[in-house]
């Protein structure tokens, strides 16, 4: 539903997929979602991956941008309990790096972090996946806030 919000054309993008009910032609071609699946971070590497993503958010023409996080995106050695843990996830420290680029590019109006499921881990891995989540949470609000700010230039 948010991808028809948006207007589809490629306006929501999926960084760290790793498993799907649908190919990432169906996705791309036919719902109009652009992904950069975990994968392709692991072979092309980080700063491509970002540079892709990054020139992909400026043809789009857009003025702000909203950062939905889905914390199984995250590789569950680092952030075990949820929904859909999958290995080969991506490091907290990237998924830092991509909302900082994000909002270099295009002003952050807000975010959320969703799937943190405590009840679903041991008492270490949702801590684990709770200090996580809460480290995604201040760079968003940190982010939203310099958006935010009057400019002092």
């Amino acid at each position: 539903h948010a991808n028809d919000l948006v207007g589809r054309r490629g306006r929501l993008v999926q960084v760290g997929i790793r498993a799907s009910n649908r190919t990432r032609s169906e996705w791309e071609a036919e719902a109009g979602v652009r992904q950069f699946w975990a994968e392709d971070v692991r072979v092309r590497g980080e700063d491509a991956v970002l540079a892709d993503l990054v020139a992909h958010l400026r043809a789009l023409g857009l003025t702000r941008a909203y950062v939905s996080n889905d914390i199984d995106g995250t590789d569950p050695e680092f952030a075990p309990a949820t929904g859909a843990p999958e290995p080969g996830g991506l490091s907290p420290s990237f998924v830092h790096r991509i909302i900082r680029e994000v909002s270099a590019t295009l002003p952050l109006v807000g975010g959320d972090v969703v799937e943190v499921a405590p009840p679903l881990g041991t008492p270490e891995g949702a801590a684990r996946t709770v200090e996580v989540a809460v480290g995604y949470l201040r760079e968003t609000l940190s982010a939203c806030s310099a958006a935010a700010s009057p400019s002092t230039a």
